[in-house]
């Protein structure tokens, strides 16, 4: 998907030179990091984590893109295992309660046929051993953040999501999922459903533009 070479038996998704091409960020070992400072009005943010810094035109933002835009559902998949292994190995599963989604409206759910959030946090947790569960919902559905700046991003989503179902989330520990951050806009008006329900809340991406 990276490169169109032809896989070998052994690889799934992606060759394993693209693989090594994606820059992991590391930053499950700093906490708190550079991502909580897009995160200032939740100043409970536990932990945040992203798996790789976005970069044009490379092999993890064509993944994305085949997951998001082409019916690639395995992609979601794929690359949410890489990072539950990550977060078993280093004991953060250990202190997770539950992992949820960042969800998507009805209306972009029923053309997509998924939520790319979804299938990341289903990967997350069949190798972290995390539950999943949704959590939240949509309540409407704003305008494309694509071309807005960091101020437009948080009035467009602000109020737009709210609790699923009655769940008592009061001292649970949450990792909320995303695809890509930029802003943290869309993250943060996901959490704080959450928030305003007694939880404790940490946030993963694949990809965090620096």
């Amino acid at each position: 998907m990276g490169c169109n070479v032809t896989l070998s038996p052994s690889e799934k998704v992606i060759c394993l030179h693209c693989k090594s091409e994606i820059q992991q960020t590391n930053l499950h070992t700093m906490q708190p990091n550079i991502l909580h400072q897009r995160f200032y009005e939740l100043p409970s943010l536990r932990y945040a984590f992203a798996y790789s810094w976005f970069q044009q035109q490379g092999a993890l933002q064509k993944m994305l893109h085949a997951l998001k835009y082409k019916g690639h559902a395995e992609v979601g998949i794929y690359l949410g295992r890489l990072y539950g292994t990550i977060l078993l190995e280093t004991g953060y599963a250990e202190m997770i309660d539950y992992i949820t989604s960042v969800p998507l409206h009805y209306l972009k759910y029923r053309k997509r046929g998924y939520n790319q959030s979804d299938l990341i946090a289903e990967g997350i947790a069949e190798t972290s051993g995390i539950p999943f569960r949704k959590m939240i919902r949509k309540k409407y559905s704003g305008t494309s953040q694509t071309k807005k700046h960091r101020s437009e991003r948080f009035e467009n989503v602000e109020n737009t999501f709210g609790i699923l179902s009655k769940m008592n989330l009061r001292n649970k520990h949450i990792l909320v999922v995303d695809d890509v951050l930029t802003t943290g806009a869309t993250m943060q008006a996901a959490c704080q459903p959450l928030v305003e329900s007694a939880a404790t809340v940490s946030i993963f991406t694949i990809a965090a533009v620096k």
